[in-house]
């Protein structure tokens, strides 16, 4: 699997996509941004670089990352999409891998299929408030890798009686939904997946302290049909966007999703502390 998974990168880079025009976007906004080319790697590419692809529409306008003041904590929120499942289209469960992107707040599900990699789950995710690499302890960051070197499960822990003080007034709270699974993430400890108890209205969005936060029903769904101990996980820096193998599995498959961000133009750190926040809970 792991030889198979690191092949997966390379064959996928050589997938050829359509351009695409400009006009409307995947869900009809009239200002989806100009079409930009990727590298291999998910980055935007420099102009006439080549072996590049070209990425799926940018959203439009309309939609955009929101700061709202949570219980007195600044958080941001964005519009929720649909999450799916469709675990009869797995074939071997033990191959399938999770890419997680902190800069639209997705959790997906693929496995390789043949020369082929098929989405088989999506799920809206939260993620650190804090935008970056994670560097230390503490400092509100997700950690993110990258297809050559992934993060792995290295536990599924049910969790339904566990708690967390946010510090935010409510006391320790049930926080992770049914089940944590802990993620192997060289230099950084107490990663993990898990629900959003007690903080669903985070998700999607950036609210947590490192960990990643699904729906509580969708942490199940995860669970259920396609966590294993083992199992590869790609956190994506805010940078990346689509890789080949996503942007081909969204095209053949017609799978359209409501927050595409242009990374050029999504909130900073800065921004997200000088911006005027909207109410929430409190």
């Amino acid at each position: 699997m792991k030889t198979y998974f690191f092949i997966l990168t390379a064959v996928a880079a050589l997938v050829v996509v359509a351009g695409c025009g400009k006009g409307k976007d995947a869900h009809g906004n009239n200002d989806a941004a100009q079409p930009v080319e990727l590298t291999a790697q998910g980055e935007l590419a420099q102009s006439g670089q080549a072996g590049t692809i070209a990425a799926l529409p940018f959203s439009g306008s309309d939609v955009k990352e929101h700061v709202v003041l949570d219980y007195g904590n600044r958080t941001v929120r964005a519009v929720p999409d649909v999450s799916f499942s469709h675990p009869e289209l797995m074939k071997e469960k033990k191959n399938c891998f999770v890419v997680i992107s902190k800069k639209d707040f997705y959790l997906y599900v693929y496995e390789p299929q043949g020369t082929d990699t098929v989405m088989l789950a999506r799920y809206d995710c939260a993620l650190s408030l804090k935008k970056g690499q994670k560097t230390a302890e503490g400092d509100m960051c997700t950690p993110h890798c990258s297809m050559q070197q992934p993060f792995s499960v290295s536990q599924i822990a049910p969790a339904s009686s566990w708690t967390h003080d946010f510090g935010d007034g409510r006391g320790a709270i049930k926080s992770y939904g049914d089940y944590f699974l802990r993620l192997v993430t060289p230099g950084h400890s107490g990663i993990g997946i898990h629900g959003s108890t007690g903080n669903r209205e985070s998700v999607p969005g950036r609210a947590s302290e490192g960990c990643i936060r699904l729906k509580d029903e969708d942490i199940k769904d995860l669970v259920q049909h396609y966590a294993t101990v083992g199992m590869r996980v790609v956190i994506k820096g805010e940078t990346v966007d689509d890789y080949p193998f996503e942007i081909h599995a969204m095209t053949r498959q017609k799978i359209a999703r409501k927050r595409h961000f242009d990374p050029r133009t999504t909130l900073t750190n800065a921004q997200i502390e000088q911006a005027r926040p909207e109410p929430g809970r409190r």
